[in-house]
């Protein structure tokens, strides 16, 4: 393998971890944020992010061929581990208060479309997002088997 494929490899595979710990970050504490002046401009903002964290979290495997950084950079996951309850929580308020309360993110209005679609499209991203990571660590133990096999 040349040093620019690796490189490559190496590059996607950090700004994947990048990305995936932007969007888990921000939904871990979106709870603790009060709406600003444009309201839930950061709940628009982590759905329009759902996208890119899927793809993303889909790229995580592109160090695959190379064993050794493969498995230093799985150990990116385990912080993702202790935010999970924080996202809940996050989730859980917004799917509360609009999916259930059928009431708006931050004005007492009808929630919108895209409102209604938050939480689920959240749950969906955090479900990819952690089959991916454990895909990773799966991968590690696969090439491992392979590596020792005569």
């Amino acid at each position: 393998m040349r040093f620019a494929e690796v490189f490559l490899r190496l590059g996607s595979a950090l700004v994947a971890w990048m990305v995936i710990y932007a969007h888990i970050l921000w939904l871990a504490v979106l709870f603790r944020l009060s709406c600003g002046p444009d309201g839930d401009e950061m709940h628009r903002l982590l759905l329009g992010l759902a996208p890119v964290t899927v793809g993303f979290a889909l790229a995580l495997r592109a160090t695959r061929p190379l064993p050794e950084i493969h498995s230093i950079l799985r150990w990116l996951g385990v912080p993702l581990l202790l935010l999970l309850p924080f996202v809940g929580r996050s989730t859980w308020q917004v799917l509360e208060t609009v999916n259930i309360n059928a009431s708006s993110v931050c004005a007492e209005a009808p929630p919108t479309t895209w409102q209604t679609l938050w939480a689920p499209v959240q749950i969906l991203v955090v479900a990819i997002v952690a089959a991916a990571i454990i895909g990773v660590w799966r991968n590690v133990g696969k090439a491992r088997e392979i590596e020792e096999s005569p």
